[in-house]
Formats: structure tokens, C-alpha cells, sequence
């Protein structure tokens, strides 16, 4: 009965949607408008607290971080491919550990908790930056309810709200920031996948695509992980095997490509299930990097059509190894024409891997010269792109970090 009535419901509003496709976007808006103004009622008390601590005189910079899974999450180590412990131990190796807070929140903690909490820390630490995933709660899944905690410091906090998302293909996502946006003309979107300045609210810079921070004490983990590795694979897939790219590596070695698909595991992986459990360290993953002379990296977006820049090209770099990827216009941006491989169909692979093969000589010293640009991307690309659209925007800086220049495409 609960289905008919379901589907009876989608006939009628059927017409609807057709003229007004963002229909359920609005109703969404309309929804969440009537929830924040309930939970600032129960927060309003905060206000004045957060005005106070944004005019005090001795203000200093100060930056609060929210990781996304952390820090009771098994991952938040040295290299354990946690991109927020990256982000606040980079931080701290950039700034100190005087001028960052790490704001803790954990699964058991009530759905909301985090937004009282979060603008606590604020007030206690005189804040002048906060940076978070605003693509859902933190450590709460898909929960999101960011709209809340924005709309308390848009109205009275003078700060920098640094939001972090990897995943703007994904409509609900986008709507979610935009939505954010709009609430405060103080937050920055970090987009690390691709450009999305305008996308937001029309006109306004944004920073990305960028590549995700490594603290230095992970880059040392990994150089140590991947120095003096034997090159065992002339070619190597090594990654999630989502559905399609099952069928690309199919239709690869059908013409005649011999590749190793994630040779770093003791056990073979044929779909996305088997390639998610059991996973090795991500130190072991750089390692089986380190072990190809060349990998392969699939740009499309899970979210929808179209490519993303994804962190692939830097890892295998990382390792002195090759990346052949059909992303056109993400990776030009961070490294030279020679130190990585373009194709732009699967059957292109296999001459791309031979005239490679071809020179050895060259092929080493080219991975050489992209590991010494990964490691500088590493350290200097997230903040200091992050840091020219702060000057962009007229908001306040942060790191004083500079990114690198974009290679020559000669």
C-alpha cells in the first residue's frame, strides 16, 4: 500500500518537476529554513559570546579544525590516508601548535552536539579560521545539518569559514554548499576535485581544484615506504574496482595489455566489494605504486559526467611511478608534460605503455623529477591555493603560503 501510495504521489507531482526541475531542491531550502530558525533559538544564547570574542583587541590567528572521521578513527595516524589528520598536522607544522585546535567530535555524541560544541571552541580560542568537510556532519555519515552552526557565526562571528568538499559532482552536494554560501559570505569552498568559482553564489572565488595536503612527517613515512623499491609491473590498476572500471580493465587487456590490478593485496580482487575489504595500509599501497613503472588512473566523477583531478597522479609520483591518465584538463595544471601520460581511449594504453618501455633511461629520470614536484605540491598546493583566493576574496590570510607555479606546457 505505503509503494502505491508512493507512487501515485511521484504521478501527480510528475508535471511538476518537469516544469520546475529544482523543485525538490526549493522544498529542501524551504524545509531547512524552518529547521535552522528553531536550533538558533536554542543556541542564541551563544551570540553575544561570539561577537565578544570576535572584536577582543589581542585577537591573534587562530584556526579550528573539524576532522571529517577523527581522531578516534583507526586512521588518524602518520600515513594513514586520513586527509584531515593531513590537514591539522600540516597545519601545525605550518603555524604551530599554539595556533591550532583540533575540535574532536565522535559517533556516540548526540546528532547535534557538534554545533554547540564547535561554537564553544570558537569562542574559547578567539578563532579567526574554522575548517571542515561541509559535505556531511562530522563523523555522522551522511547526516548534514552544517546550515545551523553557519548561520550562528554568519551572524556573528567575523571569521573565516574554510569548507572543504571532494565531491561537487553530486548534486545534493552542491546544493548543500550553495545553501552554505549564500547563509555566510565568509565561508570559502576548498574544492579539491575541480574549478568551481562562480558556482556558489555568482561572481564569488573559490579555491580548487588543489591537491590534498600531506603533513611532513607522512611525506617521510612515505619516501622511506618507497625508496629503493624493485620495479616488478610494467603496468598496474591499483584501486576501488567500481563496475566501470571492471569493464575498461576488461576491454584493456583484450587488447593483448597485460596490467596487474592491485598487486600490493596477498589476495585477488575482481569487483568494488572485494577491493574495499581487507585493505592494506596505505603505506602498502604506495609501495605496490613504487613497484610499477606505471599505473592508471580513471578520471570520471562518481557523482556524474564528466573528469575529475584526483589524487592518484600525486601518489604514484610520490612513488617514482608513471600515471597514464585520460583526465584532459586536471592534471596539466600540477605537473609537466613529461612526467606524466595522457590517453584519451583504452585502446590508446598500449602505446602509450610501449613508447615508454621504449626508454627506460628517460622514464626513470622523468619520475624522478615528478616525485621532487610531488613532494612540493604535497606541502605548498592545498594552502597556497587556499591562500590566493583568501586575498582574492579580501578575507583574512592564513599560512602566507605561496603555491607553485603551473608547469610549462611547452
Amino acid at each position: 500500500m505505503v509503494e502505491q501510495n508512493i507512487s501515485f504521489v511521484g504521478k501527480l507531482t510528475a508535471p511538476l518537476h518537469k516544469l520546475f526541475p529544482d523543485l525538490h531542491f526549493r522544498v529542501w531550502n524551504r524545509q531547512r529554513d524552518a529547521t535552522v530558525a528553531t536550533e538558533l533559538a536554542a543556541l542564541s544564547e551563544l551570540g553575544e559570546l561570539l561577537r565578544t570574542s570576535s572584536v577582543d583587541p589581542e585577537r591573534k590567528l587562530h584556526v579550528v579544525v573539524i576532522p571529517h572521521y577523527g581522531p578516534d578513527a583507526p586512521t588518524w595516524h602518520i600515513a594513514g590516508q586520513n586527509h584531515f589528520f593531513e590537514v591539522y598536522q600540516s597545519l601545525v607544522e605550518i603555524l604551530g601548535p599554539n595556533r591550532v585546535t583540533l575540535f574532536a567530535t565522535h559517533k556516540s555524541d548526540p546528532d547535534l552536539a557538534y554545533h554547540r560544541g564547535l561554537l564553544e571552541v570558537i569562542i574559547e580560542t578567539k578563532a579567526t579560521h574554522v575548517i571542515g568537510q561541509i559535505e556531511s556532519d562530522p563523523n555522522k555519515g551522511e547526516q548534514w545539518s552544517w546550515d545551523i552552526p553557519m548561520s550562528m557565526l554568519a551572524q556573528n562571528w567575523d571569521g573565516v569559514f574554510i569548507g572543504v568538499m571532494w565531491d561537487w559532482a553530486y548534486p545534493w552536494l552542491r546544493v548543500r554548499a550553495q545553501r552554505l554560501a549564500r547563509i555566510n559570505s565568509k565561508l570559502l569552498v576548498a574544492e579539491l576535485c575541480q574549478p568551481i568559482s562562480g558556482l556558489t553564489v555568482k561572481g564569488r572565488i573559490e579555491a580548487g581544484p588543489m591537491t590534498m595536503p600531506l603533513s611532513r612527517v607522512t611525506t617521510d613515512a612515505i619516501l622511506e615506504r618507497v625508496s629503493g623499491a624493485e620495479k616488478l609491473y610494467d603496468l598496474t590498476f591499483i584501486g576501488a574496482l567500481y563496475d566501470y572500471r571492471v569493464d575498461l580493465l576488461k576491454q584493456l587487456r583484450a587488447h593483448g595489455v597485460n596490467v596487474a590490478v592491485n598487486p600490493h593485496r596477498d589476495d585477488e580482487t575482481t569487483d568494488y566489494l572485494e577491493s574495499r575489504t581487507n585493505q592494506p595500509t596505505y603505506l602498502d599501497y604506495m609501495f605496490g605504486l613504487a613497484q610499477s613503472r606505471m599505473t592508471i588512473n580513471f578520471s570520471a566523477a562518481a557523482g556524474g559526467p564528466g573528469e575529475q583531478y584526483k589524487i592518484r597522479p600525486q601518489e604514484a609520483a610520490l612513488a617514482q611511478c608513471r600515471c597514464l591518465t585520460d583526465d584532459l584538463d586536471g592534471t596539466r595544471h600540477f605537473f609537466a608534460p613529461d612526467e606524466y601520460s595522457y590517453f584519451r581511449k583504452v585502446s590508446d594504453i598500449e602505446s602509450v605503455v610501449e613508447r615508454a618501455l621504449n626508454n627506460p633511461e628517460q622514464l626513470e629520470d622523468n619520475a624522478k623529477d615528478a616525485q621532487v614536484r610531488a613532494i612540493e605540491l604535497a606541502h605548498t598546493d592545498f594552502w597556497g591555493r587556499i591562500e590566493l583566493a583568501l586575498q582574492a576574496r579580501g578575507l583574512r590570510e592564513l599560512t602566507g603560503i605561496t603555491p607553485p607555479t603551473e608547469p610549462s606546457k611547452n
